[in-house]
């Protein structure tokens, strides 16, 4: 696999802009990706589903990522012109002060997220307070915002996707759009593989960020044996600690009490069959991830995850190996040549 068609999948997903709740234009694009290897790939009710032979005596396996993005939306627009915004997801704001940005309203719209003077701040306050948070329009007054936004429309950062080596780049949206490039290269690699010992169903779930509804939709609806949410988990950067991953050394196999251990071990033995560097993920109890409302839903399945390493997550600048995005789809597609054995 060319890490250059890898870099050209996952950079057309992060130049899409899909909040929770809002994910069609990508979800679009992602599912007319995927017809060119599954022709029942579409996008319906916020998510993505594919599926890839529908033998009823053979089990199901589920490769789950999630399509939105962390952003904002508009809360309300000041007299002088400003607009106030409110974080969708877990925005980390100590990146946030003059961030240019996108405002899609009746018009799209750029503007930067204004700095408040030193004077403003309480004490030695670094991060703006989520009540503080508004965006410059260039304008003076309502009044010229008038028929071009509106408040609960939705705001995106205004960085795009660039290499920064000849292995890693960076990007917004990473979360989790790695992930989707991840399961759409998977499904190109099995869709040539011929017969497979079970069926394999693509998701992409919407509204991961905020209430995880597409994950349980899915499960509902396709009732999967095995269902893996293919996300992404914290890189390590120049502080190592114990609780990130390495960039360039694969993805993040996940051990969790919520997990199947059995179909972790499967995983791992793929990974180790195949040639494929992995790590090991350690979460004690919840993952924090579409694997959580799988593993739990109504009926349940046997639950795993894959993590793609990323450093920066939930900023405008989160920034991926390439390789390891590569890697996961090789592991998910050589998992699901074994799948039934778990």
């Amino acid at each position: 696999m060319k890490q250059s068609d890898t870099f050209t999948l996952t950079a057309a997903l992060t130049k899409l802009h899909g909040i929770s709740g809002r994910e069609r234009a990508v979800g679009e694009f992602a599912a007319e990706a995927l017809r060119k290897y599954i022709p029942d790939a579409a996008f319906r009710d916020g998510s993505v589903s594919a599926h890839l032979g529908s033998d009823p005596n053979k089990q199901t396996l589920l490769f789950c990522a999630h399509l939105d993005q962390v952003g904002f939306l508009v809360t309300d627009i000041t007299d002088d012109g400003f607009l106030r915004i409110g974080a969708v997801g877990g925005i980390d704001r100590r990146l946030l002060l003059g961030q240019p940005v996108i405002i899609e309203g009746k018009k799209t719209l750029r503007g930067v997220i204004s700095i408040l003077p030193p004077h403003l701040l309480k004490g030695e306050q670094a991060v703006p307070e989520d009540a503080q948070l508004c965006i410059d329009l260039g304008v003076s007054s309502k009044d010229a915002l008038s028929g071009k936004v509106s408040r609960g429309d939705a705001v995106y950062y205004a960085t795009g996707p660039k290499m920064l080596s000849d292995e890693q780049m960076t990007a917004p949206a990473l979360d989790n759009r790695t992930g989707c490039a991840a399961v759409i290269l998977a499904a190109k690699a099995l869709a040539e593989a011929g017969e497979l010992p079970c069926n394999v169903v693509f998701y992409m779930s919407g509204q991961e960020e905020r209430s995880g509804r597409g994950a349980k939709l899915c499960a509902a609806n396709e009732q999967p044996d095995y269902a893996i949410a293919v996300d992404t988990t914290f890189a390590v950067q120049h502080d190592d600690s114990d609780e990130c991953y390495e960039m360039g050394k694969g993805p993040a196999i996940g051990i969790s009490a919520l997990l199947s251990q059995e179909l972790s071990e499967a995983l791992i033995s793929a990974a180790e069959k195949a040639g494929i560097p992995y790590q090991t993920e350690i979460m004690p109890e919840h993952t924090g991830t579409d694997a959580d409302n799988l593993a739990l839903a109504p009926g349940g399945c046997a639950a795993g995850t894959v993590s793609i390493p990323i450093r920066y997550m939930h900023t405008p600048i989160e920034t991926v190996d390439l390789r390891d995005v590569s890697e996961t789809a090789r592991l998910l597609a050589e998992f699901a040549k074994e799948c039934g054995k778990a």
